[in-house]
Parts: structure tokens; sequence; C-alpha cells
């Protein structure tokens, strides 16, 4: 009896399963990897719902199609492709490309304006320079009186006086203009420009803007991305058969993981700041999934203080059945001699 009781006593138990069952991620524009490892390491199932990135506009790849359209001169076709290109940069705000890049467009605009004897190709070069004031053009690849043309640009530019444009947008947007990411506040030629406004938890905004001195300001204002409600990521949990589900929800610089039961109620979170990475998120991940804590049944002061009083009862009752069952007397006499007085 006292080697079952023991026994008993040194069950270990299995390991316990993970608080929840399944872990929803939302972090626009961020790699999931350090969440979705931490996750599926403490048994775990993930469901990436951040939104998919925007499809490129790849308008950088649309004006070297125009460029080679202009070198084997097929002219109205190169026009269409540039017109297409310069769509683009309008409603992206330029997304992609470089000032160079941007200045190559109307650089390439003019020529074709000046082979259809257009008046306004000398206002593409204007444009080029705006965006580009140090813009130079390859004496192989360019004939002498283009390179004039620009330098005449150049110095009706140069009269032209300088202005600051601010970008009112929400907090920690990356702001590009003429596809520099510069501090938009700095001073730059007045006319027209091309600004881009990116955030993690936004979609992406981009706009043409035509900038006077002394100062102008753009008001941006991207759509914000909205996560999945508690409602939807219920829906969901229930549809895996989760017992419990945790949100992890990226806003900004904040990262928050929710542990929510079935029931809707929240039962525990944790909220951290990202910094380069989703690493503290997926610590606050792991923490969450820990199981809760509970007194094992043989770690209990009770089972003990019960497991005591077995092993004494063990012990006590075979002396008792033995001390009843002895037959020698339990008591002792001396008899004296009869002379003994």
């Amino acid at each position: 009896m006292l080697l079952v009781t023991l026994a008993v006593l040194g069950v270990v138990p299995a390991q316990a399963a993970p608080a929840a069952d399944v872990v929803i991620l939302w972090a626009p524009g961020l790699d999931v990897q350090p969440v979705s490892s931490a996750a599926r390491a403490a048994g775990a199932a993930v469901i990436d719902r951040s939104p998919a990135p925007p499809k490129p506009a790849a308008i950088a790849d649309i004006l070297r199609r125009g460029v080679e359209g202009y070198d084997k001169l097929r002219y109205a076709e190169a026009w269409k492709i540039l017109e297409e290109a310069r769509e683009a940069v309008d409603r992206t705000g330029a997304e992609g490309m470089s000032a160079a890049q941007l200045s190559d467009l109307f650089v390439y605009r003019s020529l074709l304006r000046k082979e259809n004897n257009d008046p306004t190709a000398f206002d593409d070069l204007i444009a080029a320079i705006v965006i580009d004031p140090n813009r130079t053009l390859d004496e192989a690849r360019f004939a002498p009186d283009v390179r004039e043309n620009l330098e005449r640009a150049r110095m009706a530019v140069a009269s032209r006086p300088r202005a600051t444009l601010s970008v009112d947008a929400p907090a920690g947007c990356v702001i590009a203009v003429d596809g520099s990411t510069a501090e938009p506040s700095a001073p730059r030629v007045a006319g027209t420009h091309w600004v881009r406004v990116t955030c993690p938890d936004h979609a992406p905004w981009g706009t043409r803007v035509d900038v006077g001195a002394p100062n102008t300001t753009l008001v941006a204002r991207p759509v914000r991305l909205v996560p999945p409600s508690d409602a939807e990521l219920l829906i969901q949990a229930r549809t895996a058969g989760a017992a419990a589900v945790i949100a992890a929800e990226v806003r900004g610089d904040v990262a928050t993981a929710r542990l929510i039961g079935l029931d809707g109620r929240e039962r525990d979170r944790r909220t951290v700041t990202i910094r380069g990475g989703l690493a503290p998120l997926a610590e606050a991940v792991r923490d969450l999934l820990r199981p809760p804590v509970r007194t094992k049944w043989y770690q209990s002061k009770w089972t003990w203080a019960a497991g005591a009083a077995v092993i004494a009862a063990a012990i006590a009752i075979p002396i008792t059945i033995a001390a009843t069952r002895d037959p020698a007397p339990t008591g002792a006499s001396i008899t004296l001699p009869g002379d003994f007085w």
C-alpha cells in the first residue's frame, strides 16, 4: 500500500494546452514571421488577416517602354505609353519613381511634342527642371539643340521664387515629394510637384500639387485600414473549432495582443511598442499563450495531508493487527521461595 501511495503522488501530468487555439494577426506592411513562429511553437494555429499590399503601379517600367518607343521612332506609340505613365504619376504621387525618372518622363514628352511641332514642348522641359534642378542630358544621346533648350529652361526656373510645401498627414506616415523622401517643408522651386504618402495602417495616397510662393499646405487624408471586428474574429475562431482566440493587432507604433474567449469577453491583454520589427508583439503573444497557472492536484497541501494519513495508516494497521494476535502474556509475576521470610 505504501508503494502504491507514493506512485500515485509521483504521477506527472501531460503538457497543458495553450491558452488559445488560434492567433489571428493584423499587421499591415510588416513581417509577421516572429509572431507566427511564437504562436506555432506554443501549439496555436495562425491566421494572418493583414491586408495584402496594393499591386505596384510599375510606372518606371511604363516609362522605359515609352523611351524605347521613342528611340525606335514609334512616336505615336511612345506618346500613348508616356501619357499612361503621366496619368499613373498623377494618380499615385509618382509611386516608385526617383526624381531623375520623373524628370525623364517630361524630357521625353517634350521631345515627342517637338516632333509634332507642339509649341508647349518647352513647358515640359520647365516641368523637368522644377522636379530636378540639377538635371543634365547625355551629349551622346541628346542633340545639341535639345541640351540648349534644357539650359534655357534651367535659366527660366532659376528666376522663380522658392516655396515651402507643408503636408498635413497622419502621424507615422512617410512623405515623398517628386520621388524623394526629403523633408516636404524643405524649400523648393515653385511649380508642379508630386506628393506620395504611405502609412503602415492606411491605404497609399498620392496626388499632384501646384506649389506657389511663399508656401502651400496640402492636406493628405489616406483611407485608414480597418482590422477585423471582434465578431468576425469569433466567427473565424468558431469555424476553426477554437476554444479561445488571441487577436494581435498593430496600429502605428503600438501593438496589442488580446486573449478573447468564445463568449466574446476579453480575458487578458498585452500592449507593446513596436520599433524595428514585431519581436515585442511575439513575446506578448507567447506570454498570453502560456497555459493558466493552476495548482496541480499532487501539489495541493490537502492531497499531501491525505497521502500522509494513508501512509500512516498503512504503517499503523499492520502493527495493531500483530499486537492483537500475539499469544504471549502482557504481564509478569515473581514467585518467592516459601522460606524467604
